[in-house]
């Protein structure tokens, strides 16, 4: 991991989101099986999913969490800088997919259809042509209400300090999870799959999601933040190694635990089996509980891994520059996925695994080139607007002076 300040580059962050990113293409477009081994692993694709909405909340308040909002100004240039190049880039994947369905011979519907995908009406009551675009348009509520977001942790932290960051986590998780488990104690042990969607795909069921990210993210800038003032307090030198031992001891527990939430991921992923009530991406019986059920561990494995200088063995592996490189461009490679596969479903007509390796080696090629000669450039471009030479970005905090350490 590079650095862990609030304005760091958390390298694991970025080969965890390839792995993530990687599941979902899997999981769409892997030539299935019958014999759904690991327990239909590649098929609990909702668990990826709820960890993207997670880490989007947690990397949001991380980048801008100690950002001056209180202008129009202030927050329109958040706004730009934080939507910009995702919206043109879905923009962009969204022309590609429709080509890609007039190539295949597949109509597009109407101009008024394509048009209402464009400005993020459409999916809320239909899907459009490029499929897996739903993520954006989903988080897209939770983007834009960020700073509502952001004010009411501050309000939280402000009142209770540390501990009125976890109570406010507790209510958003129970707001997350809880329509999920009231609806299988309600029926009996069953989840419907358009139940899943409405707690998955509908905008509003991953706003709680983001903000236990957004929370997560400022507990652990509130802790470097009370680590700097104690350090700066340490009146001897014995005193600073003191610190100095008490820190390295608490990075090393930090580590562990971090760890151990992703294993405990993985282990409900590899080795408790899917209801006999679904297959393949239809999630019935209590599966969709996977939708929001594991936000806490997600939760947990970035509050104690973005704290620690120490790197567990989870870090450390997906700190590894192969990951990270290929992590770069999540992003683009989910936003793409569904046009470059029409391309290969027109030119191939075996559903095989060599096939879906070429496609798969294609898609990551096509997502890095175009991060390199489009998204980058884009993304130099709209910070080059936004700032203003003059009057540099302001860094505000709340100040440590809550009830608990006053």
């Amino acid at each position: 991991m590079a650095n862990t300040t609030s304005e760091g580059r958390l390298e694991h962050l970025t080969g965890a989101r390839f792995l993530a990113t990687l599941w979902i293409v899997c999981a769409h477009y892997l030539p299935k099986s019958d014999d759904m081994s690991f327990n239909g692993a590649v098929f609990k694709v909702n668990i990826a999913v709820c960890f993207w909405v997670v880490v989007s909340g947690f990397v949001t308040q991380w980048a801008y969490g100690n950002r001056d909002l209180s202008t129009w100004v202030d927050t329109a240039k958040f706004y730009i800088r934080r939507l910009g190049k995702l919206v043109i880039t879905f923009w962009l994947a969204l022309i590609f997919a429709c080509f890609t369905m007039k190539l295949d011979g597949t109509p597009v519907a109407s101009a008024r259809y394509v048009l209402g995908c464009f400005v993020f009406l459409t999916q809320w009551v239909k899907w459009c042509p490029n499929g897996p675009s739903w993520f954006v348009f989903a988080l897209l509520p939770s983007w834009l209400l960020y700073p509502v977001t952001r004010h009411v942790v501050r309000q939280f932290e402000a009142y209770k300090g540390e501990s009125g960051l976890i109570i406010l986590l507790v209510i958003l998780y129970c707001i997350s999870f809880g329509p999920a488990v009231f609806l299988l104690l309600l029926q009996g042990g069953d989840i419907t799959f358009q139940q899943h969607a409405n707690m998955s795909f509908w905008p509003p069921s991953q706003l709680a999601d983001f903000a236990i990210g957004v929370v997560v993210a400022a507990m652990v800038q509130r802790k470097q933040q009370k680590k700097d003032n104690q350090c700066g307090l340490a009146q001897a030198p014995t005193d600073a190694e003191d610190q100095g031992a008490v820190h390295q001891s608490s990075g090393k527990a930090s580590a562990r635990l971090a760890d151990v939430c992703i294993i405990v991921v993985c282990i409900i992923v590899f080795f408790v089996p899917r209801p006999s009530t679904t297959f393949a991406l239809h999630l019935n019986g209590w599966e969709p509980l996977y939708d929001h059920g594991l936000a806490l561990l997600f939760a947990g494995f970035l509050y104690w891994s973005a704290d620690s200088k120490e790197k567990g063995k989870i870090a450390q592996l997906l700190s590894h520059p192969a990951l990270v490189s290929f992590g770069e461009c999540s992003f683009e490679v989910y936003i793409f996925q569904r046009p470059m596969h029409d391309i290969f479903r027109h030119l191939f007509d075996a559903k095989t695994g060599e096939v879906f390796m070429v496609f798969l080696f294609t898609l990551w090629i096509f997502a890095n080139r175009y991060m390199e000669y489009v998204q980058k450039p884009l993304d130099k471009f709209i910070r080059s607007v936004t700032n203003s030479p003059s009057t540099p970005a302001r860094q505000v905090y709340e100040p440590l002076s809550t009830p608990e350490n006053a």
